[in-house]
């Protein structure tokens, strides 16, 4: 299949709102070089990084917001 066969393909769909079977679906995804595997490398170690950087950022934001209302 051909990416602007693929395209239409997907357009009729979602016009139409149909559901797609998963052996239809493969081929689509493979035309339009989608790919649904999980991506390799430390995504998970990044998630968790951002994650802890996300908390500690929470937690001095509720440190300073205490600080001013104490003065």
């Amino acid at each position: 299949m051909k990416y602007r066969e693929a395209q239409a393909e997907f357009q009729k769909v979602f016009d139409h709102q149909q559901t797609v079977s998963v052996p239809k679906l493969k081929p689509l995804f493979e035309s339009l070089n989608i790919s649904v595997k999980k991506p390799l490398g430390d995504s998970n170690k990044e998630i968790s990084y951002l994650k802890g950087e996300i908390s500690k950022l929470k937690k001095k934001n509720k440190l300073l917001r205490e600080g001013k209302g104490t003065f």
